[in-house]
């Protein structure tokens, strides 16, 4: 068969197809695959990018440079419509720096990407990086209508994205050890193998809208194409949101455990593994990826977790990207009508007042903050409606300074002493510096106070788990090493069989299974790969544990050994799937075409030799 030879570094191509709606770059590269009627894959990207050992996805690709320098003359299209238009970075660019955004456009631009997702934060996100191939089945058939074949779509490939966002329909996903063992081929959802390793992704009924909604979220932050949101107006929407939930104090402080208990109900019915991995409650049984946007931004965060936040915090997204964040409405400014020397506070005020000071309980100080008048106005007003204002001294005389002193040598809190003697935390603090004595006293009552929780919480943990694993041993080490020596040594430890001890017969069960179902699917594959141990392991993702405990797994070594092929069988299925290759094209076929085909260099005079004999013979006797 002719071999198509790569065009010269420099030599611009005859045609290109014409982008469609939303596709990936790495459809473009598939479909002019098959337009050019190249007779390897390798050509076509030896042709486009100068070497075929290149890795072409549809998600973050590299040499965009190398393709948009061999693209026709005239065609209206550079390096940067490709990253905006025709790749997912514009889904992570509003969450990423300046700087980080100029390291990843350049990136894609150059002849390697590596590092870029790491730069990104991708990896380190729970989110994940992977490169998944995702299509809808409606969207297939409809641009088999309307443009000829079905592409792939750059919204189906969003991480978390499960669902079209256009039909609703649950999305069909490639399985991964197929499209890493094919990480150098052109495909597209009509290829053949592509169908057979193709399984639509389950979805469970309560997710289903939700789902959706983050399909439709996901696809108006890739068509955007914002810059970097500044974290800082981020984080004020989402205070803002949670303000309006009741989940932060009158100050704007956020209310942590009500916030935490909120954001759990939210996700209680989203899976906990695979992309939604982040969302595991820690050890502190609070959600710290939510906690984290919400305080000072320190690192670039997944567009996903973005998402999600607004989704619990009843947010819409669509606000962000149409207009900057504008910070909450103050409260209604009260007219003050002046009818003598003095002003005279509005009814408004007076009933603000009303309310401030007598259902919520706040202090004078607090509420003329919130309504933007001084201290002593609000006094007088207070007077004239007869409310009680707690007073606190200007000064601390000295019976009230001996009654804080004393009162400050336990280990009460300092809000709850300020609140039972009505002084503020601030004045217990000056007094603490004042008298270093009564500092110190202090400090040592809480510090015994902490080792006797710490000890008894120790004492019981120890019993059940290695003292180095336990939360309080790190303390108890530095402050309290002897005690901790001591109670190490005599303390029994409680023989307990670990729950995590792996059953190796259901193991192998689960696994002699596994190796008939994926030897099959090998075999199936249209153009024959060879089926061994270690193709076998790659499929499962288990090649480690097969190599390393496979005489643990009797019944799995068994399957092996019965499913697997010598290279010899190889080569015959090889020069079989050539014959059928060549057939349409040279009916009477000679030796040296099947074997160019097949991959074959010399066959020698064994068993292959006489497949291939039989073969050529077979194709002269049908010719006569």
């Amino acid at each position: 068969m002719p071999i198509v030879k790569a065009l010269e570094r420099g030599t611009k191509l005859c045609f290109f197809p014409t982008s469609l709606p939303d596709e990936s770059v790495f459809s473009l590269i598939a479909r002019y695959h098959q337009l050019s009627g190249n007779a390897d894959d390798r050509d076509t990207l030896r042709e486009l990018f100068g070497k075929h050992t290149i890795v072409v996805t549809s998600h973050l690709p590299s040499s965009i440079d190398n393709l948009v320098g061999i693209l026709p003359s005239g065609m209206p299209i550079d390096a940067q419509d490709i990253i905006n238009r025709h790749t997912i970075f514009p889904y992570y660019r509003p969450f990423l720096t300046e700087r980080q955004i100029s390291l990843g456009v350049a990136a894609m631009k150059s002849d390697s990407a590596i590092g870029l997702k790491t730069m990104m934060g991708l990896v380190a996100s729970q989110v994940g990086g992977g490169n998944p191939y995702r299509f809808c089945a409606q969207c297939a058939e409809q641009d088999k209508h309307l443009y000829g074949q079905p592409y792939w779509h750059r919204a189906h490939q969003l991480p978390a994205v499960h669902i079209c966002h256009e039909h609703g329909t649950a999305l069909y996903a490639i399985d991964a050890s197929w499209v890493d063992r094919h990480r150098h081929s052109l495909f597209l959802p009509t290829t053949p193998d592509v169908i057979n390793f193709a399984t639509q992704i389950a979805i469970e009924k309560s997710l289903s809208t939700w789902m959706h909604s983050l399909s439709i979220c996901s696809k108006q932050v890739l068509d955007a194409e914002l810059g970097a949101i500044s974290p800082t107006q981020l984080r004020g929407i989402y205070r803002d949101l949670a303000s309006d939930l009741k989940l932060t104090h009158a100050s704007g402080r956020l209310r942590v455990p009500k916030f935490s208990t909120w954001i759990l109900q939210k996700i209680a019915d989203l899976p906990t593994t695979g992309t939604f991995q982040f969302t595991k409650a820690e050890n502190s049984g609070k959600p710290e990826w939510a906690l984290g946007l919400l305080r000072k931004a320190r690192k670039s965060t997944h567009p996903l977790k973005h998402l999600l936040l607004m989704h619990c915090l009843n947010g819409n997204w669509a606000t962000v990207m149409t207009s900057s964040h504008k910070n909450k409405k103050p409260l209604p400014q009260t007219s003050i009508q002046s009818t003598s020397s003095l002003p005279k506070p509005s009814c408004v005020l007076s009933e603000q007042l009303r309310s401030m000071l007598v259902e919520d309980k706040k202090s004078l100080r607090h509420c003329a903050q919130l309504l933007g008048q001084s201290v002593t106005t609000l006094r007088v007003e207070a007077t004239r409606l007869g409310l009680q204002v707690p007073s606190r001294p200007k000064t601390l005389n000295p019976p009230k300074l001996a009654e804080l002193r004393t009162v400050l040598a336990s280990t009460t809190p300092l809000n709850t002493l300020a609140q039972r003697h009505e002084t503020s935390v601030v004045s217990l603090y000056r007094i603490l510096r004042m008298y270093p004595d009564v500092a110190i006293a202090r400090d040592k009552l809480i510090r015994a106070l902490e080792q006797k929780i710490r000890r008894k919480r120790f004492s019981l943990g120890c019993q059940k788990t290695l003292a180095r694993g336990l939360p309080d041993y790190a303390w108890l080490y530095k402050h309290d090493r002897q005690w901790l020596s001591e109670t190490i040594a005599t303390t029994p430890k409680k023989k307990t069989v670990s729950a995590t001890r792996i059953d190796w017969g259901m193991r192998d069960r689960e696994f002699a299974e596994a190796v008939m179902k994926h030897s099959r699917q090998l075999y199936a594959i249209q153009k024959p790969v060879w089926v061994t141990k270690a193709s076998i392991g790659r499929s499962m993702r288990k090649r480690s544990i097969l190599e390393k405990y496979l005489l643990r797994l009797p019944l799995t070594a068994q399957a092996l050994a019965t499913n697997i092929e010598s290279i010899e069988d190889f080569q015959c299925r090889r020069l079989q799937w050539a014959a059928l290759q060549v057939k349409q094209l040279h009916p009477a076929p000679l030796p040296w075409m099947l074997l160019r085909i097949a991959g074959l260099k010399y066959v020698g005079t064994g068993k292959v030799s006489k497949v291939l004999d039989k073969l050529i013979n077979e194709a002269h006797a049908d010719v006569i």
